[in-house]
């Protein structure tokens, strides 16, 4: 019989789980915050400029949240 965990490549650490969840968090943050303000700052309901401002600063965002997180939250025990 096949155990689940033989399934995986190579066991998880928590710091691999704390990246993905940064990044998840990062990326969600960057996302409900960047598409709104990029459509108050161009009212344009059926053009294409609020979509790409929203992806540029979601990407921009998700960046910073990303950096911030961990001086917020330092990933390394102490």
């Amino acid at each position: 019989m096949l155990c689940p965990t033989g399934l995986m490549m190579y066991p998880m650490e928590p710091v691999d789980m704390r990246w993905f969840v940064r990044g998840l968090v990062s990326a969600l943050l960057g996302l409900s915050v960047g598409f709104p303000v990029a459509f108050i700052a161009t009212p344009d309901p059926t053009g294409l400029l609020p979509i790409v401002v929203g992806l540029i600063l979601s990407v921009a965002l998700t960046a910073i949240f990303y950096a911030g997180i961990d001086r917020v939250a330092p990933s390394e025990s102490e």
